[in-house]
């Protein structure tokens, strides 16, 4: 009987093994539990592509309150901007912040050029560089009309 009672008694190293391996299976288990939690959040929450349009449209403005050869400064957000009207029909929408210093641009209307008052940079109405120490052109914003007011699209 005695020699029965041996056989029947686990191996020493049989008892770890088996802790490491449900350890092993918990901690799987674990993760595929986080990992399934995190896909039903993200299935609940909202998408982010759900923005309203109206977020990345502005209205500037009637036509009419912007005569041929004026621009308008648009202060929206951390990003101001200028919509200049070249023509009774064309419509430009650049950024107001120069592409050196992050200085505010200003409208020459003389010349139709917007100048950097920081450092003597001037930039076309395309947004190029004429001359000065911007490394950039100005950032370009589709500009549309509808019904006589002006829209920006950001």
């Amino acid at each position: 009987m005695n020699e029965a009672s041996d056989s029947d008694a686990p191996e020493p190293a049989a008892l770890p093994r088996r802790r490491f391996l449900n350890w092993l299976v918990r901690g799987f288990l674990a993760l595929w539990g986080v990992g399934f939690a995190w896909m039903i959040g993200a299935f609940v929450r909202a998408p982010r592509a759900a923005r309203s349009l109206a977020e990345r449209v502005i209205k500037v403005g009637t036509l009419e309150s912007l005569p041929v050869g004026q621009a308008r400064l648009v202060h929206h957000g951390k990003e101001p901007l200028w919509v200049v009207r070249v023509g009774e029909d064309t419509l430009v929408g650049l950024s107001a912040v120069c592409t050196h210093m992050r200085c505010i641009v200003t409208w020459d209307g003389d010349q139709q050029i917007l100048n950097c008052p920081c450092h003597d940079g001037s930039f076309d109405l395309n947004g190029n560089v004429l001359h000065g120490l911007p490394p950039r052109p100005l950032k370009r914003f589709k500009v549309e009309t509808q019904l006589g007011q002006i829209y920006v699209h950001l």
